[in-house]
């Protein structure tokens, strides 16, 4: 994937992504789930069948941490609430972002 950089502003809009030539790069990842919409993806009860979900496709957290049933998982936003406000989102962020800070700190070598 190609690096991004915010292009100039114009005068119809916020600045547009750009991507940067010749900056491609790769992670090395397990899974990646792609997040488009609110509506739950259903790759992740298939590529993942051991986070908990609800019937309706959900992500099942702990509410203080916003952890999932797999350890050191977390989740907010759609994928947990439905969807919901960008407010109820960002709330969750933060709690799942001290929670992850946590089980971090837990899990230090």
């Amino acid at each position: 994937m190609p690096e991004i950089r915010a292009g100039r502003a114009g005068r119809l809009g916020p600045a547009e992504p750009r991507p940067i030539e010749g900056s491609q790069f790769s992670i090395p990842l397990d899974t990646v789930i792609i997040a488009i919409g609110n509506k739950p993806n259903p790759l992740i009860s298939q590529t993942m069948p051991e986070l908990q979900t609800t019937k309706h496709g959900t992500i099942i957290v702990d509410e203080q941490t916003m952890a999932t049933s797999v350890p050191g998982v977390y989740a907010g936003g759609d994928i947990v609430s439905g969807a919901a406000t960008v407010i109820l989102a960002m709330g969750q962020g933060r709690i799942a972002a001290a929670g992850i800070n946590q089980y971090l700190a837990s899990h230090k070598k």
